[in-house]
This record gives structure tokens, C-alpha cells and sequence, in this order.
């Protein structure tokens, strides 16, 4: 492991000894390839048996269509390939994305990292699917999904009619989904404490998950990590001083009601209370820029220590974070 210089001086994870191989599995181009043609029963007890617990997730919770084990399913799967709109969706997902091979490479890397840095941390099978715009992404113990047909781009006509706002749907691109996909799978196995939380450990707690994408993804930008636009970037990074001063002058860090830590972290089209141009998820921001200075002070690959420090107080007083 070594420091290399970039733009902000960020650490890198050496993975040249790292072994380990990512698969993407396609789970839409078994389900839509064909999708003029009815799914035989005998292709539905392929595709079941091949994707296993993926299948049955998919079938059972993400499209709802019943059980794997109910041989009526196979119809109502079939209803469900032949809806039209699925088919149009299906079709225009697999023209998108003709091959993953880029993000295959991606994954793979991101996740040699993860296993450098956390050594004991399950690996998860990877699966891409279309569900008609219900998921982006969905974690269980073993396994991640990306829901392609949730990032087909910005300007997408159905993320307009369907009603996605703007600061969502300008996420919706390609280039999200390995960082979305690696924050997924951070925000399930690194769960915050809730009893007793407030303000200040749910930004802590955003802020690890942040930090933890810096060395897991060392080339992507801050922006697509935390989903805001060029301006958004700009006017966090001028106005650094004054949010934290908004905080701390207002005994907000230690607000334990619900509103007021959804007010502070939640996702929004700006944050209530701050000036004109602020986005939303300000605590999540200065809760990243805490952690980043208390690592400074640390070993900066120990993500290990990091997760374990449950204290956000500790770790605000040990970061001594002051923006100027």
C-alpha cells in the first residue's frame, strides 16, 4: 500500500497481489434475449436452477410474481415478459448495455480493494437484472444486483413520465452504478447503531461509507459518489465553513428527532434551511470531510478501525476538524 498524489492527495490500495475474479451475471439477457418467444417451462427450471438464490429474489420480492417453488409462477413470469412496456424496457436496457465487460472490470477491481482492506469481508455474486424501474440496486447476504433498467441515462423519457425527480434522475447513468453498487454493499454490511442516534453519528456514519469509497474507487469522482452536480460540488467546497458553523451554532450535532436527522441527511433537492444552492445530504458531506481529516491522523487504509470506532463524538475531537 502506498500514498500516490492526485488532485487531493489521496490514498491507493496497492492490489497487484490480490487473486480474485468478478463475473457479472445477466440475469435479463436469459429472462429477455428472446422475448417474442414464450419462456418454456423447461427454460424457467434452467434459468431457476442457474441464478439460485438470485432467481428466487427476483422472482419473489423484486417483481413479486410468486413463489420458485410454485409451478404457477412460470405463468405469471411469462405475463411478465410479455407486458409491453417490460418488453419495450427490456429491449432498450439490452441495447444500452450490450456487454457489462467495462463494468465487470470495475467491480473487480473495487472489489480486490475490499478484500485488501478487509480481509475476513464476503465477496457477493454479482447479477444484473430489468424490473421495471422497482429497483436500482438490491444486497442480500451473499449477492448484489443492478437494476440496468434504472441507468439508462439522465435524459430517459420513462424516469420523466414516471416522475423521478431531477436530482435523482441525473444519477441515473452508467457511471453510477459501480459506485452505487459499492455503497449499497457498504451501507449492508456497516449498519449504524440506531438506538440512541442523533444528527452528528448519522453523519459520522455517512461520512465512513464516503471515506470508505475514496480507497475503494480512488479514481471517481467526489461528485458521482455523493450524486451531486459540478455546482452542487462548487458550492459545498465554498460554503464548507458556514455549513459547519450552522451546525455547531445551532446544537444541531446532537438533535435526536427524526425530522431533524432526515432534514440533515436525507436525500432532497436542496437542504431545508441553508441558502439558495445547497444540496441536499449536507450532513453526509461534512460528516466525510470529519472522517477524511480524522484518518489523516491515522493509518488511512485501516477501514477496520474506522468501522469499529462506534464514538462519533471520539472521532469529531481526535479529526479537530475546522474548515477555514
Amino acid at each position: 500500500m502506498f500514498i500516490v498524489g492526485c488532485t487531493a492527495e489521496r490514498a491507493k490500495v496497492d492490489i497487484s497481489d490480490i487473486d480474485l475474479e468478478i463475473k457479472i451475471q445477466r440475469l435479463e439477457l436469459d429472462l429477455f434475449s428472446n422475448v417474442d418467444e414464450q419462456l418454456e417451462f423447461t427454460d424457467y427450471q434452467e434459468i431457476r436452477d442457474n441464478y439460485d438464490s438470485f432467481f428466487k429474489l427476483y422472482v419473489e420480492k423484486i417483481i413479486a410474481v410468486g413463489r420458485v417453488d410454485d409451478s404457477s409462477t412460470y405463468y405469471y413470469l411469462n405475463n411478465f415478459r410479455n407486458d409491453l412496456q417490460i418488453k419495450e424496457v427490456a429491449q432498450i436496457t439490452l441495447q444500452f448495455y450490450p456487454d457489462v465487460t467495462d463494468l465487470n472490470s470495475e467491480f473487480a477491481d473495487a472489489f480486490k480493494r475490499y478484500r485488501k482492506l478487509f480481509a475476513n469481508g464476503t465477496i457477493p455474486s454479482v447479477y444484473t437484472f430489468v424490473s421495471g424501474f422497482s429497483y436500482p440496486m438490491v444486497v442480500d447476504d451473499s449477492l448484489l444486483g443492478i437494476g440496468l433498467d434504472m441507468y439508462l441515462g439522465r435524459d430517459m423519457d420513462y424516469y420523466r413520465l414516471l416522475g423521478i425527480p431531477s436530482y435523482k434522475s441525473r444519477n441515473l447513468n452508467k457511471e453510477n452504478i459501480v459506485s452505487d453498487g459499492m455503497l449499497s454493499w457498504l451501507a449492508t454490511e456497516f449498519e449504524l447503531e440506531s438506538e440512541n442516534s442523533n444528527v452528528l453519528s448519522h453523519m459520522i456514519h455517512h461520512g465512513k461509507l464516503l471515506y470508505a469509497l475514496d480507497l475503494l474507487l480512488p479514481e471517481v469522482p467526489d461528485s458521482i459518489k455523493i450524486g451531486y452536480s459540478s455546482n452542487e460540488m462548487r458550492w459545498v467546497e465554498e460554503n464548507e465553513k458556514d455549513m459547519w458553523f450552522h451546525f455547531a451554532e445551532n446544537d444541531l450535532l446532537y438533535r435526536k428527532e427524526a425530522k431533524q436527522i432526515q432534514k440533515y441527511i436525507g436525500e432532497g433537492p436542496f437542504t431545508p434551511g441553508f441558502p439558495e444552492g445547497s444540496p441536499g445530504m449536507a450532513g453526509r458531506w461534512i460528516g466525510w470531510q470529519i472522517v477524511r481529516k480524522y484518518m489523516e491522523a491515522k493509518d488511512p487504509f485501516d477501514l477496520n478501525g474506522l468501522f469499529k470506532q462506534s464514538d462519533a463524538q471520539k472521532i469529531l475531537h481526535l479529526s479537530k476538524y475546522k474548515p477555514s
